[in-house]
């Protein structure tokens, strides 16, 4: 059960924290430490972390969920592409998992991840459960997904082609979805495939909002204020996923 501390943390400084992984690959999150039961593992989409993310991460920890901020392109040296995704290896984010878990025992770890990065972060998931022997318990709570592009490339007029990662996927799941965006027309047709594979689904529509929408070129004045509640929107999207095993 996570405790909401106001206070705690509420002016802690994130710390760069180094992973060294098996393969040699380092992996370096920015920290945001908090007393609670909660372990977001932030990870960040093209143009690395914003200043809004560090702001919402920071805003998570002072209300009790620890949140790593992470950019897996990094390491690798892979330009900022969709394609890019998909060569981060599935064991190296599978170690990285299993390595914060045993650093950190006792925490339930959620994902968090928006645009291309939403498969990064099922991908991850479902290696990390594949890895688990034994039908070892599952410290994963699940991840919050703010507007994933799970399709494959889309020719005008069709109908979406997923990753085939969403037909592997059964976990818990949050789906921000903007309504100001392409992804808007889908987003039943994604919950119904995400469903059918075994996933629970959360699916939540932000009016007036573009994908996005805190870090837009364009951003206008309704996306600007959004973008400074982006901690409190997280942590209300989060709620069903921390919640969930409350009596």
């Amino acid at each position: 059960m996570i405790a909401l501390l106001a206070t705690f943390a509420a002016h802690a400084e994130p710390a760069e924290i180094t992973l060294h992984l098996a393969s040699g690959a380092d992996i370096v999150s920015q920290r945001y430490p908090a007393a609670g039961d909660v372990l977001a593992l932030w990870l960040t989409d093209q143009g690395g972390r914003s200043q809004e993310e560090q702001q919402a991460a920071a805003d998570l920890a002072a209300k009790g969920v620890e949140t790593w901020v992470t950019d897996f392109l990094a390491p690798y040296f892979l330009p900022m592409l969709p394609s890019s995704w998909s060569q981060i290896p599935e064991r190296d984010m599978s170690d990285w998992l299993e390595t914060l878990h045993r650093q950190n025992p006792g925490k339930r770890i959620v994902l968090i991840a928006s645009g291309r990065v939403a498969s990064l972060a099922l991908r991850a998931a479902d290696e990390w459960h594949a890895g688990k022997a034994g039908g070892a318990a599952n410290p994963l709570a699940g991840a919050l997904l703010m507007w994933p592009l799970l399709y494959q490339e889309l020719a005008p007029g069709q109908e979406p082609d997923y990753d085939p990662i969403v037909r592997q996927t059964h976990m818990d799941l949050v789906i921000l979805q903007p309504k100001s965006s392409a992804g808007y027309w889908w987003r039943e047709r994604l919950k119904g495939f995400l469903e059918s594979a075994g996933s629970r689904v959360w699916l939540t529509v932000l009016p007036g909002l573009r994908d996005g929408f805190y870090r837009r070129n364009d951003i206008n004045p309704q996306e600007i204020r959004a973008g400074a509640r982006l901690g409190e929107i997280l942590l209300d999207a989060l709620k069903p996923l921390i919640d969930k095993d409350k009596p």
